[in-house]
């Protein structure tokens, strides 16, 4: 019996999804050796070093298209100009490129949009 298309899209988006498991499972065992290493350095220099007392750095996604807190500042000036009116995201995202002066494409606007 053939295969659905719906069950071979699934199929396909499973193994993908276990490839990206498995790189990010390597990704972070290189990372805990690099940690290891480190550690282990900072304790040569400093013997009394407590290493639980130093606090984790949250790690961060830039935003290619905003500075922190901009595009916050952006579509509240966006509601502000609207005057109560009512605004679709899809308008909003159109504004939000319209103001950094890009190109208004679909896939652009969806961009903004998932970036809000």
């Amino acid at each position: 019996m053939a295969e659905s298309h719906v069950v071979a899209a699934l199929k396909t988006k499973r193994a993908e999804l276990a490839g990206l498991i498995e790189h990010h499972r390597k990704e972070m065992g290189r990372l805990a050796d690099d940690l290891a290493h480190l550690d282990a350095t900072l304790e040569l220099f400093s013997p009394e070093i407590d290493l639980r007392t130093i606090r984790i750095k949250a790690h961060r996604v830039r935003n290619r298209f905003f500075r922190p807190g901009e595009c916050q500042r952006m579509v509240l000036d966006i509601f502000r100009e609207a005057q109560g009116g009512a605004l679709s995201s899809r308008q909003i995202g159109e504004a939000l490129t319209a103001r950094r002066g890009l190109e208004a494409t679909t896939v652009m606007i969806e961009q903004m949009r998932s970036n809000r």
